[in-house]
């Protein structure tokens, strides 16, 4: 009786573990290179680089596009569907979750996050 008590719920959080890791892949979604995106074409994948200001952002009816480049100097046309945020231009790196669409040659964010360590570093 006791390890019926006891294996219930421990089956129970584990049912509920797999179930939640399996059902949001962008929970563990590691960065991958520009190259790795392009191939899984349609996976939810998580990207980083750093705006290309030789290009201009275009802004949209809800969302804006850019270039990013990667460290190695490959780049990539995306698009955001949201508001920009206020340090957009400012920022030393842009991390993005979304997938890239073959069909048009460009990765579709779904979440943007701006770095900019230069708002935490201490004054001098």
């Amino acid at each position: 009786m006791k390890y019926r008590a006891i294996l219930i719920p421990v089956l129970g959080l584990l049912f509920l573990v797999i179930a939640v890791l399996s059902l949001s892949e962008n929970i563990l979604s590691p960065y991958v290179p520009f190259a790795t995106a392009r191939e899984r074409g349609g996976a939810y994948v998580q990207i980083i680089g750093t705006l290309d200001k030789t290009i201009p952002v275009v802004h949209g009816e809800g969302e804006f596009s850019f270039r990013i480049t990667e460290t190695g100097g490959a780049k990539m046309d995306t698009i955001y569907r949201g508001v920009k945020p206020q340090n957009f231009e400012h920022a030393d790196q842009i991390v993005l979750l979304g997938t890239y669409n073959t069909a048009r040659n460009v990765f579709e964010a779904d979440k943007l996050l701006v770095k900019c360590p230069s708002k935490y570093s201490t004054k001098k």
